[in-house]
């Protein structure tokens, strides 16, 4: 899998959210980091939560199950168990978000 896709209008996830997205057969979670935008695979590791689910704080992503966190730069686990969720390179070009994948 190479190249870049886009996934959707900046204005569709508000500030401090996320959502998720189908890309390529991969269930990927957007966010909105108070006009930054991150991807990062959307399936916490500890129970399935779907991370685009959940919000973000602190420059992470808040899994809405149990409350796992992960670094929306590289999607390391800080808060609950170890490891982490693969994360994707993330820009914004002419108002629209799009990952590489």
């Amino acid at each position: 899998m190479a190249g870049w896709e886009a996934v959707c209008r900046v204005g569709e996830i508000p500030e401090g959210e996320g959502r998720t997205f189908r890309i390529r057969g991969l269930e990927v979670a957007v966010f909105n980091d108070g006009g930054r935008f991150s991807a990062i695979l959307d399936r916490c590791p500890h129970a399935g939560g779907s991370l685009g689910s959940g919000w973000v704080e602190d420059g992470t992503a808040v899994c809405p199950l149990h409350y796992w966190r992960f670094r929306l730069d590289d999607g390391r686990c800080v808060a609950g168990g170890g490891g982490g969720v693969p994360g994707f390179d993330c820009e914004v070009r002419d108002g629209r978000v799009w990952l590489s994948t």
